[in-house]
């Protein structure tokens, strides 16, 4: 599998953006609980966009068939893969429920424009 490090570059840069965007208001505003939940969604979330980075560069280069076996069957993994996590953090870790859930969809939101994106510019490379 080949690394599309300007993927990799563009990923890296929305989630330090991300990050540095809500710096201020939770260190000025949130609690330690907060900030703590906010920080392991971010994390839950980037590992959820990395899975589905993987899936679309395994996938790519076989046929249509195979490749939405692999990317659409990948999205439900790793859908039923994050409601585990979250059941997970929310009751043996009891992190903050609203900032945990606003921070995975913002990171679910991202991940889909992202491999949205990422999907566009494979097929035009292709094409």
């Amino acid at each position: 599998m080949k690394v599309d490090w300007s993927f990799v570059r563009l990923v890296a840069y929305c989630v330090v953006g991300s990050a540095a965007l809500a710096y201020y208001p939770l260190s000025a505003f949130a609690t330690n609980d907060v900030i703590e939940s906010v920080m392991a969604g971010g994390i839950a979330g980037f590992l959820n966009l990395m899975l589905g980075y993987i899936a679309v560069e395994l996938g790519f280069r076989r046929s249509n068939t195979t490749f939405l076996k692999i990317v659409l069957g990948g999205m439900t993994v790793r859908l039923l893969l994050m409601w585990a996590v979250l059941a997970v953090m929310l009751k043996y870790y009891q992190y903050h429920g609203a900032s945990l859930m606003f921070t995975l969809l913002y990171m679910y939101l991202l991940t889909l424009i992202l491999e949205i994106y990422y999907l566009q510019k494979k097929v035009s490379v292709k094409s």
